[in-house]
């Protein structure tokens, strides 16, 4: 363990051993560690803060990968976290007994999360390029147009149902042989895309390319705007910029932007800078509703959020230790989950931030 002797959290989060601990805890590493911890303990806080953070990054996992493809994912983004960190260590709002550690915290985990899982969904066999997909769809395409003052329900060949809104164009290109799941989107569109992990679904709109597997979305491209939006329902989805799509040379997984359950993504055409965030108004995915009870008595507040997290699939990073000992009584059924993460904050004396489409709840201990 002498290799530990000067590690700080960021040296921590990357080490493979530290990683292999925290994926698959055993009461012999836990032993370990605890020795190491009670022999140095100036370095207990950063363990046990690297250890959230990684805990948090593996729960969105839903597939095995092994610790050597891990430990080579991460091994990627060190500078891109130690980047973060800098920006993450600005002067921002300061809450009483909030550990500047979080905003680290949130800045990491976002670009891990993001690394981590874009390449858990981007590892299927490589997709034609955009020039070879865009020509496939001039050549071989229907168009459907909804011209009326209601929104028109269309059925594909392979089953995926697209609401098209008025004024909206969608064209599609024929849904037969490998890769050939593809349509061109002018206007805004509901997308509920059958599964098939095979053929990729790919939705061309003005200045983005959004790829999926099999989910739930909108998609708003209305010409000469001043943003498009990608709102993921159910599911998760991959954006990408046109010219970051198939680019020679480059690599995919670095420029899709992964996007979850409840959050959108915007492209500020300005600015040509894609911007991810939670969903306007998230609504609980279905099937999730069993998480969330009608009524919460004196139930630890970090129980609730991660009963919350499992409803609404987002993330939500909070000190599991810290706030455990709070208690929570309250009625969380038909508000909003801004109104429910306002209401557990005051009740213990918190506050919450939305960055990059997480909730990162800031507290204190409330037995201290």
């Amino acid at each position: 363990m002498d290799k530990y002797k000067g590690y700080v959290v960021e040296d921590f989060v990357l080490d493979a051993d530290f990683q292999s601990w925290v994926r698959h805890p055993a009461a012999e590493k836990d032993r370990i560690w605890e020795n190491y911890k009670a022999g140095n303990p100036e370095q207990a806080e950063d363990i046990r803060r690297a250890r959230l953070l990684l805990e948090s990054v593996y729960a969105r996992f839903e597939a095995h990968i092994s610790d050597e493809e891990i430990e080579e994912e991460i091994s990627e983004m060190v500078m891109k976290i130690r980047q973060t960190q800098q920006e993450a260590i600005q002067p921002g709002p300061v809450y009483p007994g909030v550990r500047p550690f979080f905003r680290w915290l949130a800045a990491a985990s976002v670009v891990m999360v993001a690394a981590l899982l874009g390449w858990l969904f981007l590892r299927e066999p490589p997709a034609e390029t955009e020039q070879t997909l865009s020509a496939d769809i001039r050549e071989e395409t229907t168009t459907r147009q909804n011209r009326t003052g209601t929104n028109e329900t269309i059925l594909l060949d392979d089953g995926t149902t697209v609401v098209l809104t008025p004024d909206s164009e969608l064209r599609i290109s024929a849904m037969s042989g490998p890769g050939k799941r593809e349509v061109y989107l002018t206007g805004e569109a509901f997308f509920k895309v059958k599964r098939d992990v095979n053929r990729p679904f790919l939705v061309y709109s003005e200045k983005l390319i959004t790829r999926v597997l099999g989910t739930s979305f909108t998609i708003r491209s209305i010409k000469n705007a001043a943003e498009e939006v990608v709102e993921v329902k159910e599911g998760k989805v991959s954006v990408f910029k046109k010219e970051d799509f198939g680019s020679v040379g480059t690599n995919r997984e670095s420029h899709g932007l992964l996007v979850t359950s409840n959050q959108k993504v915007t492209l500020e055409i300005r600015d040509n800078r894609l911007v991810k965030t939670l969903s306007d108004a998230p609504e609980v995915v279905p099937g999730k509703s069993g998480f969330i009870r009608s009524g919460y008595v004196n139930t630890p507040v970090s129980q609730v959020l991660k009963d919350l997290r499992e409803a609404y699939q987002v993330d939500i990073v909070f000190d599991e230790e810290l706030l455990s000992g709070c208690p929570l009584t309250a009625v969380l059924t038909n508000q909003s989950l801004k109104e429910k993460l306002e209401i557990i904050c005051e009740a213990i004396e918190a506050k919450y931030e939305i960055l990059d489409g997480q909730v990162m709840i800031y507290g204190k201990s409330c037995s201290e």
